[in-house]
């Protein structure tokens, strides 16, 4: 079974085996909220992010000292996952580490991602089990994409991300796509709430990451309408806000993470990583985040 539907109230979403990815949402009013994967812009829906948040340097991570061929975002977007539990709201997948996840990543390792609907939303859940005999360094993510606009008449530019606190709209930069290298404060977002959404912000940079917020909830809207989600990242160390260079895609990532991409100059060490985690054995790591929509 590579579909299950949940269901809660007027509201529907599709869950898949591959990848773990929601890949709709649709509430009572009728809207889709999560990106289509078009192939010719991005031909993902909500992918999730583990061992590695961001590139790696040059496609390699060391652990310990030894060089394992690791690659951008780790290895989990798009193998099947075992079907765990379920029921008519939620669904739970399955991933435990392998030969070939060893040769990446010498852990082993169970990751469990759970997505449960309700009437105005859903959420989905990270728990990392460490089945190895020592501690264990992780980074893990989210890379949901989300419709926008979400409805008809409208455009990209009409949204804007409203956070919950004023900030100070700094971001990291990657001149090159891949490593961060610098850091720069957007002069529209600094000292503000509300970052207003343009296929510009983009371009140039990639995506924006931001690692110093103080907000753990984002809104994104239609000021015109007031219409849209919130978006909640609480225990998340990190917001990444993406659309592909160059394409105009009628989407936007929201991607909270537990880690960093290379920064240049680094050793590769993936234990230095800002803010990696560490699992002991036989303990968990657990994380999430949320969708709520505003009508």
């Amino acid at each position: 079974m590579s579909e299950i539907i949940l269901k809660s109230g007027g509201s529907k979403a599709i869950c898949s085996t591959v990848g773990a990815e929601v890949t709709s949402f649709i509430p009572a009013n009728g809207r889709e909220y999560i990106w289509q994967a078009d192939p010719a812009i991005w031909p993902n829906h909500t992918p999730m992010l583990f061992p590695a948040c961001g590139a790696t340097m040059d496609d390699h991570a060391y652990f310990d000292g030894v060089e394992y061929p690791l690659g951008k975002h780790g290895f989990t977007r798009k193998i099947p996952f075992t079907l765990g539990k379920h029921g008519v709201d939620f669904v739970e997948y399955i991933y435990e580490s392998n030969a070939e996840t060893l040769r990446q990543y010498p852990f082993e390792f169970v990751l469990h991602v759970t997505h449960t609907i309700c009437e105005n939303g859903f959420s989905t859940v990270f728990l990392v089990e460490n089945k190895s005999g020592k501690r264990m360094p992780m980074c893990i993510g989210g890379h949901p994409g989300f419709a926008c606009p979400i409805y008809d008449g409208e455009t990209f530019n009409d949204y804007v991300l409203k956070f919950e606190y004023m900030e100070d709209g700094k971001n990291l930069t990657m001149s090159d796509g891949t490593c961060i290298d610098g850091e720069e404060y957007l002069p529209d977002f600094h000292n503000s709430d509300t970052l207003a959404l343009d296929h510009a912000l983009f371009d140039p940079r990639d995506a924006l990451i931001f690692d110093n917020l103080k907000s753990r909830v984002v809104k994104l809207l239609n000021p015109k309408t007031g219409k849209g989600f919130s978006f909640d990242f609480h225990k998340f160390d990190v917001l990444a806000v993406w659309s592909i260079p160059h394409k105009n895609g009628n989407y936007l990532c929201l991607e909270p993470w537990c880690g960093m991409p290379a920064v240049k100059g680094e050793s590769g060490e993936f234990s230095e990583k800002k803010y990696c985690k560490w699992i002991e054995p036989g303990e968990c790591f657990k994380v999430g985040y949320s969708l709520e929509v505003i009508e």
